[in-house]
């Protein structure tokens, strides 16, 4: 068995990662352009969100597929496979925190219970929001944050099936890291 090389793991890390932090970086500006470009009052925008809410989710969820079954095959260690899953669970929620922000923005009554940080503007609301995603992603649903508007129900609707899937997925391979670390010492 070979001994833990931080600066390796660092790497093989970042490589598994990165197209997860592209897709949603330009998630991100995409978002942006949205809230600063494009005027609000339009119909279609909150939709604009919720189908790159819903591509994104198709993405990680392949993406999440593919990386923990190429580290399960190529024998990564237990710790590894948890930091990138663990990792990507963040960047999960994060994300959509951002769709439910970016929503939230273009539409103030998408969302019921958003009153405590009223005046700090963007990041307030991304922080709420990401205690909300938290919840809705944990399937805790304290109901203290509420989507009001069909589109904030269909993203968090999107959520709720992405963190079933995380879940289910994570706990079904964990065994098969098991099963493959007991043949390996045999």
């Amino acid at each position: 068995m070979t001994a833990y090389n931080p600066k390796r793991f660092l790497w093989s890390f970042f490589k598994q990662i990165s197209p997860a932090l592209l897709v949603v970086v330009a998630v991100a500006v995409a978002y942006v352009y949205l809230m600063r470009f494009i005027d609000h009052s339009l119909s279609w925008v909150p939709y604009v969100v919720v189908v790159l809410a819903f591509f994104k989710t198709i993405y990680f969820t392949f993406f999440t597929f593919r990386q923990v079954n190429k580290s399960i095959r190529l024998c990564h260690s237990f710790r590894q496979l948890l930091s990138v899953f663990g990792f990507l669970i963040v960047l999960i929620i994060f994300s959509f925190s951002a769709d439910y922000t970016c929503l939230y923005a273009i539409d103030g009554t998408a969302f019921k219970g958003l009153t405590a940080s009223a005046n700090l503007g963007y990041i307030g609301h991304l922080f709420e929001l990401t205690y909300f995603s938290v919840v809705t992603f944990a399937s805790v649903g304290y109901g203290d944050i509420a989507p009001i508007t069909i589109p904030a129900r269909l993203i968090s609707t999107i959520e709720i099936g992405q963190s079933f899937v995380m879940i289910i997925f994570g706990l079904s391979n964990i065994n098969n890291i098991h099963i493959n670390s007991k043949t390996q010492n045999l």
